[in-house]
């Protein structure tokens, strides 16, 4: 391949535009810090648990916007465990870990991407065909994203031809007000005002 790769992912494919790419990576971020908070370790909950939450919440909250069209390039190619969307025509996977290091089943292609890849660059150049992309969450010892990276893994050992640190904001949190009931708001009473109470020498021994 290239030594030297395209500067930005749309380089590689007209889909794969800025805007787009942040706001897969804010959202990641934004299910994976929902998705440790509401972690219980003292209830039995485990890393393979979290695991398991945070990645289907990601999967189905991608579903549903897919179904609502809430982005108009979001595309579903396998709903499955075996999860894969595409931004525009071009499909992408995710998962926890480092870029440098995927999983053995992230980097299994399934007919479905396959497929999808070879529409996507029928009429590019060879080396961005033998590529194939990923969403890396990468984690602290808690659970909490400390980035997330989108990478051009290739198909033939799965190691980063090029690879894009996308910034997100970990506070960026949406509220849910509709979820908030009235018998949660308690009414506190109004602050008392006054000089606080001297102790007076002698009157309690000292």
């Amino acid at each position: 391949m290239n030594s030297i790769p395209p500067l930005k992912p749309i380089d590689y494919h007209a889909d794969l535009q800025d805007e787009r790419l942040a706001a897969l990576a804010q959202f990641f971020a934004s299910t994976r810090i929902e998705a440790v908070a509401s972690h219980a370790p003292l209830s039995g909950d485990d890393g393979w648990s979290l695991g398991c939450r945070a990645f289907a919440r990601c999967r189905n909250l991608l579903i549903q916007k897919c179904a609502r069209r809430e982005w108009d390039w979001l595309g579903i190619v396998n709903p499955g465990k075996k999860f894969i969307f595409s931004i525009g025509h071009v499909p992408v996977r995710f998962y926890r870990g480092s870029y440098q290091k995927a999983p053995a089943r992230t980097l299994t292609e399934s007919p479905e991407e396959l497929r999808q890849l070879s529409l996507a660059f029928h009429s590019s150049k060879p080396d961005y065909v033998d590529l194939k992309w990923r969403f890396a969450i990468e984690t602290d010892a808690y659970g909490e994203p400390i980035s997330v990276i989108f990478a051009g893994l290739s198909k033939s050992d799965g190691a980063a031809v090029c690879h894009w640190s996308i910034a997100f904001d970990p506070h960026n949190q949406p509220i849910d007000l509709g979820s908030v009931r009235s018998d949660d708001m308690v009414e506190l009473p109004p602050p008392s005002v006054g000089i606080p109470e001297q102790v007076v020498a002698g009157k309690h021994g000292a």
